[in-house]
């Protein structure tokens, strides 16, 4: 079992390898999807192989490229968290709950770029806590958002987070985002009971250091 990290402009996806076929996590930002398939090609990885493609949470910069990777990969079950469906669904923009006037100012500069061209797309499954493949477990964090989720990969020792964790050179941090600040100590506290090796997050630097 191999993670692959994929870059785009600010957040990242993840490409998990698995014994039945490949699981993308996450899109990205409306008007990445050529580019992520590009980089799945690149690592030389057939797209035929990728049977899921899974949401962390409906935030924008991860739903925003759905609609186009639905095109590209038809075969593929699309899936996120129940509460995130009708944001999928519909193509609406679920918006992070700010808890400064920073965050407010930068969010309104970005906020077009994030749902520009937002299109709704198919949901083939609600994901739950418990097993999506062999060797690949959903849990549900909620705390950033209602519909946060995590995967966690035992056979690695390994967890992607999204943003239920932010990366920093020293470490993982809480979010400066959230919707429910105990539930994600929460959902934190559960994480790291898992003693990971490794921490997938989608901003900054993924790790095993907790600094929370």
């Amino acid at each position: 079992m191999n993670v692959f990290e994929i870059p785009l402009s600010f957040v990242k996806v993840f490409l998990i390898e698995t014994k039945e076929g490949l699981i993308l996590v996450d899109s990205g930002t409306p008007g990445n999807g050529k580019k992520i398939v590009t980089e799945i090609t690149r690592l030389g990885k057939s797209l035929d192989d990728v049977k899921y493609v899974v949401f962390t949470h409906s935030h924008g910069d991860h739903i925003g490229s759905a609609h186009e990777l639905k095109d590209i990969l038809p075969d593929a079950k699309f899936g996120i968290e129940s509460s995130g469906v009708s944001y999928l669904q519909e193509g609406k923009i679920r918006n992070p709950v700010l808890h400064s006037s920073l965050q407010k100012f930068l969010f309104g500069l970005a906020r077009p770029f994030i749902v520009r061209g937002v299109k709704g797309t198919k949901v083939d499954l609600e994901l739950k806590d418990g097993k999506l493949v062999e060797g690949v477990e959903i849990m549900k964090t909620p705390g950033h958002t209602s519909d946060s989720i995590s995967i966690y990969l035992p056979e690695i020792g390994s967890v992607i987070v999204g943003d239920m964790l932010q990366g920093t050179k020293r470490g993982l941090k809480y979010p400066n985002i959230y919707e429910d600040f105990e539930e994600l100590k929460r959902s934190v506290e559960r994480i790291k009971k898992l003693k990971p090796k490794m921490v997938y997050v989608s901003h900054g630097v993924s790790s095993s250091e907790f600094l929370v």
